[in-house]
């Protein structure tokens, strides 16, 4: 909830050009919940607590303990066997499962997107590509080419245009009507462009 408004206004970035192709400008757009399927929910509840505590190999022991202590205290039969036998296996999958510090076939999060120009994969956190440069963090784009723009360019780093003109508005031939730049079909008429 704290970076909805983050979340929104960049999604509005994002749409704005979608949205210019019908002829239609977004000026807001509000996220007040994302609400995830239970399981990815359970998943992120589980990182947060992790988060908590800060030395792992205690909270594995930790969780081994109150799973034995569990399959103890159910009743006997067939569950006080499985239960022995999960207490017997437990430390083996631990100590396999902690070996070097992370999971077998764990995900890489270190890279967490792809650059849009160069299309090599970049940390999820990094304000510009290691490998070429290109600014990740939308302030503002080249109307001729569409190179993120750093918030005082006078001009466009990749064509060198002007960083500061506006695209003249579509104008549509059938009732002259002002479309946004870059629309296909008259906002008014619905005409082709």
């Amino acid at each position: 909830p704290a970076r909805y408004d983050e979340c929104s206004w960049g999604l509005a970035q994002r749409l704005e050009a979608d949205f210019a192709h019908f002829g239609l400008k977004l000026t807001q757009l509000y996220i007040t919940a994302i609400t995830p399927p239970p399981d990815v929910q359970q998943a992120i509840d589980d990182r947060s607590r992790m988060g908590v505590f800060q030395d792992m190999d205690k909270l594995v022991k930790m969780k081994a303990a109150m799973a034995i202590e569990k399959a103890a205290t159910s009743g006997g039969g067939a569950e006080s066997g499985m239960g022995m036998g999960m207490g017997l296996m437990l430390p083996a999958m631990f100590s396999r499962f902690f070996q070097d510090g992370t999971a077998p076939g764990a995900p890489d999060d270190r890279f967490a997107q792809t650059c849009p120009d160069c299309a090599r994969k970049i940390a999820g956190d990094a304000k510009f590509c290691p490998h070429c440069g290109h600014q990740q963090i939308v302030f503002a784009q080249c109307s001729a080419c569409g190179k993120n723009l750093p918030p005082t360019a006078r001009f466009c780093p990749r064509c060198g245009g002007p960083a500061t003109v506006t695209p003249a508005p579509a104008v549509c031939r059938h009732c002259h009507a002002e479309n946004l730049s870059g629309a296909h079909f008259c906002n008014q008429c619905g005409e082709k462009l």
